[in-house]
């Protein structure tokens, strides 16, 4: 991924699509397959349909409650789908199987949980519903209501004894699920009775989700539930070097005034400076710099934050940094200063303000 500066340019861009890219958890999207429905006949139909008096009727006539769709959907699954409660007290009375379970594993609790639906969430717990089943990839009815920020239906669930801690197979909890989409009323919900600091099998936790969401709202949440603000995902990324690199001010400022290492590197030594200043994001380079971050502390690659600046094109970045004493002719491994990176890309702007400040090649 990093090579030198020659190529800085490119990195920056390249490292702020990874950022965007890999920070979200997986969701899917649980609802069932209208192809499965129009192939169903009979109870499965009418209870799609919220049709009562059809499917008491059908019930009376021992139709099979726990008749499956092709994918392996029930009746019930498609009466709680549609919030049609009636018919699912009627299906739970006429023994339908609240925990049968489609192919790929979801149950009528997680389909009403992924919806919203608070009462019926409750009938069917009421039916002995399995509260922390599993769909594939390990997902539980807590964590795609969390996803979605059905609040009531979290309530309903923890009360259950949900696992809140559950993870699925990448290693995410419900917390981490809720932070990354933002919802703050679930994740005060839940950070009460989490592990807040459970890490994913990347090692990222709820904070660096949230805080690479830019919700500062949330990150004080977190922090106020005592998350671990120096957290560190397994490339040594941090919370406050998420937001920095993705221009989150009022989050830098939340993660730095709850002590957050200013000076943390990732595995390629990478600092918040030096990220905030590729980017030429002024506000968090103000708050870094006002924190101490080390103007001159330099990467795996012996590159500093003006370098990164230089290699960006970012003459105001350059000027902040050189009045907060960025060392103007301190060289990268492959030797280089900035005002050599600044020659090489042709920023003729930036060569002037290099030379007033002393630099050489």
């Amino acid at each position: 991924m990093r090579h030198n500066l020659k190529a800085s340019v490119r990195i920056a861009a390249v490292l702020a699509l990874i950022l965007a890219f890999a920070i979200g958890c997986t969701t899917p999207t649980y609802m069932p397959s209208p192809r499965a429905e129009k192939r169903a006949s009979g109870l499965i139909s009418a209870a799609a349909a919220g049709d009562l008096v059809r499917v008491k009727s059908l019930i009376a006539a021992k139709a099979d409650v726990n008749a499956k769709t092709d994918n392996g959907e029930t009746a019930l699954m498609w009466a709680v789908w549609g919030d049609h409660a009636e018919v699912v007290e009627a299906l739970l009375a006429a023994g339908a199987d609240v925990n049968a379970k489609a192919k790929d594993g979801r149950t009528a609790l997680i389909y009403a949980s992924a919806r919203g639906y608070a009462e019926v969430v409750k009938a069917l717990l009421a039916a002995m519903a399995d509260v922390n089943a599993k769909a594939d990839g390990a997902v539980t009815a807590l964590m795609v209501a969390s996803d979605k920020g059905r609040a009531k239906v979290v309530e309903a669930l923890l009360a259950a004894k949900a696992d809140v801690n559950a993870k699925t197979d990448d290693g995410e909890t419900a917390l981490m699920w809720a932070s990354d989409m933002g919802q703050a009323e679930v994740v005060a919900l839940l950070a009460a009775r989490a592990d807040v600091d459970a890490k994913a099998n990347d090692g990222r936790t709820a904070l660096i989700y949230a805080s690479a969401r830019g919700y500062a709202g949330m990150v004080n949440a977190l922090l106020t539930a005592r998350a671990d603000v120096n957290a560190k995902n397994n490339n040594g990324e941090t919370a406050l070097i998420y937001a920095s690199a993705r221009g989150y001010a009022g989050v830098v400022e939340a993660l730095l005034a709850a002590k957050a290492d200013v000076n943390a590197k990732t595995h390629y030594g990478d600092t918040a400076l030096i990220y905030a200043s590729a980017r030429g994001y002024a506000g968090v380079v103000e708050a870094l710099l006002t924190a101490r971050a080390d103007v001159n502390a330099k990467n795996n690659n012996g590159e500093t934050a003006l370098m990164w600046a230089v290699s960006g094109d970012q003459a105001e970045m350059v000027q902040v940094l050189l009045a907060a004493s960025a060392d103007v002719n301190a060289k990268a491994n492959n030797g280089r200063t900035a005002l050599k990176i600044a020659q090489v890309a042709g920023h003729t702007r930036i060569v002037k303000l290099l030379r007033q400040a002393g630099g050489k090649e």
